[in-house]
């Protein structure tokens, strides 16, 4: 009984053995690894490698200046905001894979970050979409401190060890006549990155937008004031009737229901913080402005490795591909060494 065992499990190998080589002759056995090791890859591996990445927190300014339409790109009269959105998406995509990249919002002079860095390459989608929808009625309050909004996102960035992107009109709410540039001083070299500016530097009127986004009014001086601005004015606003106009005379200090670009203020803090400072009149200058060397270091950082599953499962294939050629011309090479070896008859002269 063991005999007979041990003899039908050897005829099974000789059978297998002899079934696989039969496979391998004609490529089958190579196709067939080949779709094997493409099974990793609907699980995503992932590596770690030594790699040049640029990580980056962008920081958008979602007060309601950003909504004024004094952008030519990508067409005439579009918002601030929409520029800003367009060039953090270049941006991003701008950058190498491996980088780790976050969104942050400021209002007021609060930074509120969406998510902790995801890697750019693996979650680019999401991310953009989260940018895609972003908008002013997100906004949690109504003011606007320039100056507070880039030393809080220096602390976020420099607490996950990334370069801050800020893009921003540099429109306060109150003006400023003297901004205190002195407080970024503290900040000077704790990170690397540049501050974008957005909009035309023609003042122009802010407007009230609905709750499906579309321009209602725009904003007045005697509403300004209403928002707290100008104290000395108040008493005097709230006893005008209603649809009164205060004299223009006694209006002409309030500036706030109006927006520009505020390229001095930027600058300033930009200079203070040690940050750089560029101008948006397309998303090409956002992403020139990132090229600088400076941004980039080397780190570890997770790359994608289904190419390796890939360009394996494709050189078996070709192997595979080969042999089967060569196992249908077999036959042929056979009969032609066949009819080689024929010995034609000696005929005597």
């Amino acid at each position: 009984m063991k005999v007979d065992g041990k003899a039908r499990m050897k005829a099974y190998l000789r059978h297998v053995c002899e079934h696989i080589r039969l496979m391998q002759r004609d490529g089958a056995l190579y196709f067939i690894l080949a779709a094997l090791l493409l099974l990793p890859v609907w699980f995503q591996p992932r590596m770690t490698l030594d790699s040049v990445v640029q990580d980056t927190m962008f920081v958008i300014d979602i007060s309601e200046s950003m909504n004024v339409p004094d952008v030519d790109f990508p067409r005439p009269q579009t918002s601030r905001l929409e520029l800003a959105k367009a060039a953090v998406r270049a941006g991003m995509a701008s950058l190498p894979c491996g980088s780790r990249v976050s969104i942050a919002l400021f209002a007021g002079d609060e930074v509120v970050m969406l998510f902790e860095p995801l890697e750019i390459c693996r979650h680019f989608p999401a991310i953009e979409q989260v940018v895609t929808r972003l908008d002013t009625r997100m906004r949690w309050i109504g003011d606007s401190w320039i100056i507070r909004a880039v030393a809080a996102s220096i602390r976020e960035a420099q607490k996950r060890n990334l370069n801050v992107v800020l893009v921003s009109d540099g429109d306060e709410m109150p003006h400023r006549v003297s901004p205190r540039f002195a407080d970024l001083v503290e900040y000077k070299g704790k990170i690397k990155g540049v501050l974008w500016g957005v909009g035309g530097e023609a003042p122009q009127p802010v407007p009230k937008l609905d709750g499906s986004g579309q321009v209602v009014a725009y904003w007045t001086p005697e509403e300004a004031v209403l928002e707290g601005n100008h104290p000395n004015l108040l008493a005097m606003i709230k006893d005008l009737r209603p649809g009164e106009q205060a004299p223009a005379e006694v209006m002409a200090e309030v500036g706030e229901h109006l927006s520009a670009f505020n390229r001095p203020l930027l600058r300033g803090a930009a200079e203070s913080a040690g940050l750089e400072m560029q101008h948006l009149a397309t998303t090409a200058d956002a992403v020139a402005s990132l090229q600088n060397p400076d941004y980039r270091r080397q780190a570890p950082a997770e790359r994608d490795a289904r190419w390796i599953f890939g360009l394996a499962a494709g050189c078996l294939a070709l192997l595979g591909w080969f042999r089967s050629s060569l196992a249908g011309l077999l036959p042929a090479i056979t009969a032609w060494r066949s009819i080689m070896q024929v010995r034609l008859p000696k005929f005597r002269s």
